[in-house]
């Protein structure tokens, strides 16, 4: 692998720790802190109830993880989740070209098809026959294996 792939693949793990799981924890842990600081030590009865950051720690984490478990859960279910999909997919030059390539398969009309997705496989093996069992190469990638 070239450096400059290297480098740019270090960068995109990077990126998506730091931004998924460490930021996440870090705001997590200053949001509960700030929370303790600012709240529960100028509340008279919140601060006999919580004498240490320990303990609202714990309890607030009992508190806020199964409700933003429930929130998200209805949030792809019910709320925004699916309406962004629909919209993200409609928006999607790949998304609208898959579509019409699979209407024109369904219509028995397979070089139109072979037409609209010939974009999409620059660098693929091209084959001539769309039922195929993948457009690459033996042993290149697992999106031709078998499962």
């Amino acid at each position: 692998m070239k450096l400059k792939e290297r480098l740019s693949r270090y960068w995109t793990y990077f990126r998506r720790g730091h931004s998924i799981y460490l930021a996440f924890l870090i705001s997590f842990a200053n949001f509960v802190a700030i929370q303790y600081n600012l709240v529960i030590k100028n509340v008279a009865f919140l601060k006999d109830l919580f004498t240490h950051l320990t303990y609202f720690a714990a309890i607030f984490a009992l508190l806020y993880i199964p409700t933003a478990i429930v929130i998200g859960w209805y949030d792809y279910r019910k709320f925004a989740v699916p309406t962004e999909s629909a919209l993200r997919s409609m928006a999607s030059p790949w998304t609208r070209d898959l579509a019409r390539a699979l209407i024109f398969i369904a219509e028995g009309k397979n070089e139109e098809a072979i037409k609209v997705l010939e974009k999409w496989t620059r660098g693929f093996q091209k084959t001539k026959k769309l039922n195929s069992t993948s457009p690459f190469e033996e042993g290149e990638g697992d999106l031709g294996a078998e499962v």
